[in-house]
């Protein structure tokens, strides 16, 4: 597989990860919608939470345009270390879940996939990384 086939996986990746993040919080606003309690958003995402959904919202799309964008050694190899923490992050919150209890909801398959996107960008950002200049 070439550079650029390799570049697409990764950003193609993000991208997917990127639908599913809007789609949980697009989920967690409809089930609060639907049970006519608000309130569950007090506690998931919260306000914190949406910061850091809004921070990584953000993050996702520059780490996209910027594997476009740049091509240098040092840099692949950020990229697969970020994107190492950036599944990692989504790991740690479903954990959070599973130990508060919460068994399978519709946001468990949206981070099931996620996780498995993140592998797989994962696997690919380190084939990226390892490519000579």
């Amino acid at each position: 597989m070439n550079k650029e086939s390799i570049r697409s996986v990764i950003v193609q990746g993000y991208v997917g990860m990127l639908f599913l993040l809007i789609m949980m919080t697009l989920s967690d606003l409809t089930v609060a919608g639907l049970s006519k309690n608000f309130d569950i958003l007090q506690n998931d995402p919260g306000v914190a939470g949406l910061w850091m959904t809004a921070a990584l919202l953000c993050i996702n799309v520059l780490i996209q345009i910027a594997i476009r964008t740049f091509d240098g050694k040092k840099f692949r190899q950020g990229i697969y270390v970020a994107s190492i923490i950036y599944m990692l992050l989504f790991v740690a919150h479903q954990i959070f879940h599973f130990v508060a209890g919460e068994g399978v909801t519709i946001d468990l398959m949206y981070d099931i996939t996620h996780h498995i996107i993140g592998v797989w960008v994962i696997i690919y950002a380190r084939k990226w990384a390892k490519l000579e200049e």
